[in-house]
């Protein structure tokens, strides 16, 4: 019976113990260090990617940045009741 109470209360102590260790270890953000997304951007990206970057801003400009998109009018009443 003591071996169980033992093993009980070992358990416990060792649940506690993790809990306040996963308490302490949260997301914290890095002030002052600089990380990948903020040094890489989408120029660079897209040229290490193959793209053409002249070619993406060309079309950019004469699209004026928005291309029209027309969606289409819905399901056909013949086929969808």
């Amino acid at each position: 019976m003591a071996t169980a109470s033992n093993t009980r209360l070992m358990l416990l102590f060792m649940i506690i113990i993790l809990m306040l260790v996963m308490r302490n270890s949260e997301a914290r953000s890095s002030h002052g260090i600089p990380t990948m997304a903020k040094e890489i951007d989408s120029r660079t990206i897209l040229e290490k990617l193959g793209y053409d970057v002249s070619k993406i801003a060309y079309y950019r400009r004469i699209l004026g940045g928005y291309p029209e998109r027309i969606s289409p009018g819905g399901p056909d009443p013949q086929h969808h009741y």
